[in-house]
């Protein structure tokens, strides 16, 4: 009996690991591997594969305006969608000189809410849209969920998960019709660890994520691609407040190393980090249970929050 029990609890584990590596390490080299040879092969750049035009969404700083640097650099036509009309105009104008590309701007407030989308619509209908890139985010103070703005908490519900969700049902119709595009949805780590003190933009994007996976199968023969971006902790406006004062062992990365190693990863992998560096940093999680890995979370923003505050 207790050799059967040893056996069992061997075969257990050894399949626990095998899923840890398949997950973290086989299935993202496979298709890296597989994606790579492919564009080898082929010779297929991301506008003949997707389309001319990509938008992207918070395009003025941070991972937004790299990411449609990054894909300028491809030879796409990109769209610009931010809040701030001079700065759009400024990226605009940066984008066509440095890389000879189109490019037009839409200036738009996403925490306005809902009444935002019906012009949204109307501008986007007469681009053929194959990339769109669901950037726009609000990350609020540290702090205690019940002692968050109510204005901050309807922030987050409209910039993070609205953005999202509305302009992706907008763009995918004519992408299925043409069965050919990717939407790429800028989500977090803290999709899938809860945050403590950053709880409910944590939340936020473990709506992305579920999002994301649920459409990669609805889509699946369509044609048409969706990929899950989680990257750690970036060098960016909305997390400028804290990131320097994190401890030696969290991979602060700038948004161009995030931004460069996405874009050369699309259409290779279907959920990617952004950069391996943050493949390694949250590896571990599922070799804990998960509320030591919440507490490990909470004492490091905790410590982050006597600071900020």
């Amino acid at each position: 009996m207790i050799a059967i029990v040893k056996d069992l609890l061997c075969l257990a584990g050894a399949y626990a690991c095998f899923l840890w590596l398949f997950h973290y390490v086989l299935a993202p080299l496979c298709g890296i591997v597989i994606g790579s040879i492919r564009c080898l092969v082929l010779r297929e750049k991301l506008i003949d594969r997707y389309g001319p035009w990509a938008v992207v969404t918070g395009a003025t700083d941070g991972i937004g305006k790299c990411y449609a640097e990054n894909l300028a650099r491809k030879g796409l036509n990109i769209l610009l969608i931010s809040r701030t009309e001079s700065k759009l105009i400024k990226v605009a104008y940066e984008i066509e000189q440095k890389y000879g590309v189109g490019t037009k701007w839409i200036a738009v407030d996403f925490s306005n809410g809902p009444e935002i989308y019906d012009k949204l619509r109307e501008e986007l209908a007469g681009f053929d849209i194959g990339l769109l890139v669901n950037n726009v985010g609000f990350l609020p103070q540290l702090g205690l969920f019940d002692r968050m703005l109510e204005s901050d908490l309807l922030d987050l519900i409209h910039i993070n998960i609205m953005s999202t969700a509305m302009l992706t049902r907008i763009v995918l119709p004519e992408m299925k019709n043409r069965r050919k595009g990717i939407v790429i949805n800028i989500a977090s780590t803290s999709a899938t660890v809860p945050s403590p003190y950053m709880s409910a933009y944590g939340a936020t994007k473990s709506f992305m994520y579920s999002l994301s996976l649920a459409l990669q199968e609805e889509l699946r023969g369509s044609g048409v691609e969706c990929q899950l971006v989680t990257p750690a902790m970036v060098k960016t406006n909305l997390s400028r407040t804290f990131y320097d004062r994190m401890p030696w062992y969290v991979f602060v990365l700038s948004a161009e190393q995030v931004a460069r190693n996405g874009v050369f990863l699309i259409g290779k992998t279907w959920h990617t980090c952004g950069h391996w560096f943050h493949c390694l940093q949250i590896c571990w999680y599922p070799l804990l249970p998960a509320k030591p890995v919440v507490r490990i979370m909470a004492n490091l923003f905790k410590c982050r929050l006597s600071k900020v505050n």
